[in-house]
């Protein structure tokens, strides 16, 4: 249960098929429904999204706690501060690859500075916006929030997780951004009671040589490739970082003892996000286990959909676990 008594151990399962075929958007709007039902001082801002981040049913269920600034992503940020310092609980929706972009200075001046109880969330993150091009790919979002002071960050791995995160977000003091990967066919990887809390890292499944330390939707994909290596021998731990800020560097303590070889799994640049936070914490270990980090690399991609771009940089299950298989 939760400060209001909201029971977060179960979520509505009878919505889980429709959430997993259609992706994270249509989690995200029906959660927010939700949440508005349990917590009176919760209102939106859009970012003219209202359709496109699923949006519609909060807007006519909830007018008056619904607020669309326009195409004005600046403007969004500094508003919903400004609720926040009133006493309301919002939760901004922009998309991720250009809030926090955009406003990055109103997102450190503001939420940041001011340490607002707020969320942002950033839809359709990484490359999920593929035939729109570099101009709407979210490659840098981590790595622009993870600089600023109080921020939280937050890359649920599925329809459930997406839905538990929120939740928490409503009763997590200070700013917080949620990156929403996982399109249509979001593959749903935790039963309907899991535990999920901020800055707890899930150990979906153990194993003593590799560990791929997976972010957002591509936990499918590590579990995928720990199935494959198995097969081969060699055995595979998988865990969730679903928060990269804090990272759960007790978790992280666990590998480093235990495992050979650390793979970081992200849709994201390999600068500043999963790969660098981990990198960042093993820099202070005097022995640690090598560590690569799967990503977006440093550079712009290739125009073109989803499926095509995830086996172009690496990161479906058979790259995966090919990679690590040549490096433990």
């Amino acid at each position: 249960m939760t400060a209001r008594g909201v029971d977060m151990r179960k979520a509505p399962t009878d919505r889980l098929q429709e959430w997993s075929k259609k992706g994270h958007r249509t989690v995200q709007g029906d959660t927010l429904v939700m949440l508005a039902a349990d917590y009176p001082d919760m209102v939106v801002i859009s970012a003219d999204l209202t359709p496109t981040a699923r949006l519609t049913d909060f807007r006519e269920t909830y007018p008056d706690r619904f607020f669309d600034v326009g195409i004005a992503e600046q403007n969004l940020i500094d508003f919903t501060v400004g609720l926040a310092l009133e006493g309301l609980r919002p939760f901004a929706v922009g998309l991720a690859g250009i809030v926090p972009m955009r406003p990055a200075e109103q997102m450190r001046a503001a939420l940041g500075y001011m340490n607002a109880n707020a969320t942002v969330i950033g839809i359709e993150a990484g490359v999920r916006f593929g035939p729109l091009g570099n101009t709407h790919y979210a490659m840098d979002d981590i790595a622009v929030v993870r600089a600023i002071p109080n921020f939280t960050v937050i890359c649920p791995s599925d329809p459930l997780s997406t839905h538990k995160a929120l939740y928490a977000c409503a009763e997590h003091e200070g700013p917080v951004y949620v990156r929403l990967t996982g399109g249509p066919g979001y593959p749903v990887m935790y039963p309907e009671d899991f535990d999920f809390q901020i800055g707890r890292a899930i150990e979906y499944r153990p194993g003593s040589d590799v560990a791929f330390v997976s972010s957002g939707s591509l936990l499918a994909d590590a579990v995928g490739a720990a199935d494959i290596l198995e097969g081969k021998g060699i055995s595979a731990r998988v865990v969730d970082m679903h928060t990269v800020k804090p990272l759960d560097t007790e978790m992280l303590d666990r590998v480093f003892a235990e495992n050979k070889l650390v793979v970081t799994v992200e849709e994201h640049s390999s600068i500043g996000g999963l790969g660098g936070a981990v990198a960042e914490y093993k820099a202070g270990f005097a022995d640690a286990p090598k560590q690569l980090i799967a990503s977006l690399g440093d550079k712009f991609q290739k125009l073109g959909d989803h499926t095509f771009l995830m086996k172009l940089n690496g990161l479906t299950a058979p790259d995966l676990a090919a990679l690590a298989e040549a490096n433990v």
